[in-house]
């Protein structure tokens, strides 16, 4: 897939895997996008379920903003293309 997100000084990218809507999570926070990137892409294939959802977000001065989205049922959605 390769980095879709910009790199922020003092930013945190925040990974989370749900394994369906409001159920148990799997939460990574990371200071590297490239880490971020690695598990967005890994962690489908490890945990992934019909009904599971991933998000990336970006949060930089306090303000989170979402990256990208991933669903089974969807596929990967890029900000702003949601």
């Amino acid at each position: 897939m390769g980095s879709m997100v910009l790199e922020e000084q003092d930013a945190a990218y925040e990974v989370e895997f749900r394994f369906g809507p409001g159920g148990p999570a799997i939460l990574g926070v990371w200071a590297k996008a490239e880490t971020t990137d690695a598990k967005f892409t890994e962690w489908p294939g490890s945990y992934g379920r019909d009904e599971a959802v991933l998000t990336l977000a970006a949060t930089s001065n306090g303000v989170a903003r979402p990256v990208r989205n991933w669903t089974a049922k969807d596929g990967l959605r890029v900000a702003g293309a949601l």
